[in-house]
């Protein structure tokens, strides 16, 4: 059979364990209304996202598609004890690393060369379609109660590599619920956003936030984000689905970009910004500094250590944007020490904004 065929090149060649068989059949009228949701939720907070993107479906990608390849990869880098001292965040090596899509691209233009050979055509679905929807058709994915999909052999720590082709394979019977009675993911998401089994609340969700929304962080957002500056993996990291999996040696880990230290990032100069993150898919979704600024303001104020205090103060005196300036003086209030309090009455004193003296007098409140 030709999926056994493909299943053991993609396996030899690619080095990818698990290989699954999607329809291509056209998105439900559910999961339609649901995307144009998402969509319209995030054009509020990003230019990314426009509320009147069509919805793709499948099928449009290529004529006489007959079936999608679903591939998950292992992205599963291990982990640190975070924060540490001096304290560091998380950021997904797929979004600092040319590496990783690299990698990514290689695997996809193998598996599309071996249809070729056979004399079919392939096309790597890498956006404008839902890969979690696909995915999950196969036989391989499943969404979890925190509205990741997961694989029964790699967990969630997974990339999810899309092929649409014309070749007649077989397709998958799609895998059922594993989560049962758990709701470690549940129980452990900050902010109630997993509240809804297998639906994630995106306004209320932290990666959603840290990385998208383009205007100020809303204040229980930054008391519940503590040393995020990126993603939250919170849900990840609890699931049992995620424990003992093997470590991705294939991929090159940066450890400084993947796990950067967070006070440098608050007064971060363009040509450092440059140097760290230029061309990266973070730099896309963020399209400024600001915003990587803001969340390590806010960070440091979670942290709560006064030796910061000075790093604080210097973004609020010097820093151009009043977005990084306002957050740094929420920062200072959270920390709340003698220091912190002098700083912030010196600057209310001169300070003219009246945006900017409100976050100072509730930072003072704090």
């Amino acid at each position: 059979m030709f999926n056994e065929e493909l299943i053991t090149f993609i396996e030899k060649e690619c080095g990818t364990e698990v290989v699954g068989f999607a329809s291509v059949q056209d998105l439900a009228d559910k999961e339609i209304k649901d995307i144009t949701k998402m969509n319209r939720i995030l054009a509020d907070y990003t230019p990314l996202y426009s509320s009147d993107t069509p919805v793709l479906q499948p099928s449009e990608f290529m004529d006489n598609a007959k079936s999608c390849i679903v591939m998950a990869i292992n992205i599963n880098f291990g982990k640190k004890d975070l924060p540490g001292n001096p304290p560091r965040s998380e950021i997904m090596n797929f979004y600092v690393n040319h590496d990783c899509l690299n990698y990514f691209a290689e695997r996809a233009q193998k598996v599309i060369g071996f249809l070729e050979e056979k004399g079919y055509s392939g096309f790597s679905l890498n956006a404008g379609v839902s890969q979690k929807l696909i995915g999950a058709r196969s036989s391989i994915l499943r969404y979890g109660k925190n509205a990741i999909v997961q694989s029964p052999v790699m967990g969630s720590m997974i990339g999810i590599m899309l092929i649409i082709t014309d070749a007649p394979l077989e397709i998958d019977e799609a895998l059922k619920d594993a989560c049962g009675d758990c709701t470690l993911c549940r129980e452990a998401c900050p902010t109630g956003a997993l509240n809804k089994p297998y639906v994630c609340d995106i306004e209320k969700c932290l990666t959603m936030h840290m990385i998208y929304n383009k205007s100020a962080l809303p204040k229980d957002i930054r008391e519940k984000s503590g040393t995020v500056i990126a993603h939250c993996n919170v849900c990840v990291n609890v699931c049992p689905k995620n424990r003992d999996l093997p470590v991705q040696t294939g991929i090159s880990l940066p450890e400084d970009l993947v796990y950067p230290e967070i006070a440098p990032l608050v007064n971060i100069s363009d040509e450092k910004y440059t140097e760290m993150f230029d061309g990266t898919f973070l730099e896309f979704t963020f399209l400024d500094k600001k915003y990587l600024q803001r969340n390590a303001a806010v960070a440091l104020g979670n942290y709560g250590d006064p030796v910061y205090v000075p790093i604080l103060a210097e973004a609020l005196e010097t820093q151009a944007e009043d977005i990084v300036r306002g957050h740094a003086a929420w920062a200072l209030g959270r920390i709340g020490n003698a220091d912190a309090k002098k700083t912030l009455e010196a600057f209310l004193k001169k300070e003219s904004s009246s945006e900017l003296k409100a976050e100072v007098e509730y930072a003072l409140s704090m």
